[in-house]
């Protein structure tokens, strides 16, 4: 089935959250409409209307499913919080901890949780908690 049956895209092409001011809506909006996974790369502060505002372009946009990225390691729950209320296709999370609830919260949601994992060690111990 691979990533295309999982997550509904039509390639298993993920566009890397190469930072706020570059996976904006234009990337992420073209890489959906060429049917891959094109992300959002969230800011590093609470900036919840900024994130909204982000989606909503992104979505006027292409009719696409597409996700956004978040990184752990910041103040990231208010944002987190739109990414759910909007229904994104997916999250893509990485450099910190994000425990099975909050998996199950984002799937509750309808949202497909992509951990990005940067060592073995690091997908081994993630491996045990699920």
């Amino acid at each position: 089935m691979g990533w295309k049956g999982v997550l509904g895209f039509d390639y298993g092409v993920v566009q890397a959250p190469l930072g706020p001011d570059i996976s904006g809506p234009e990337l992420a909006a073209a890489v959906a409409n060429a049917g891959a996974i094109g992300l959002l790369r969230l800011p590093d502060w609470p900036a919840p209307d900024h994130v909204r505002e982000l989606i909503r372009r992104t979505r006027s946009l292409t009719e696409k499913p597409f996700g956004a990225a978040i990184v752990l390691a910041f103040p990231h729950e208010e944002n987190l919080r739109v990414v759910l209320e909007e229904k994104l296709a997916l999250l893509q999370v990485y450099w910190g901890e994000f425990p099975k609830e909050r998996v199950d919260e984002a799937h509750r949601a309808g949202v497909k949780v992509l951990h990005q994992l940067v060592t073995l060690r690091r997908q081994q111990k993630l491996r045990k908690l699920v």
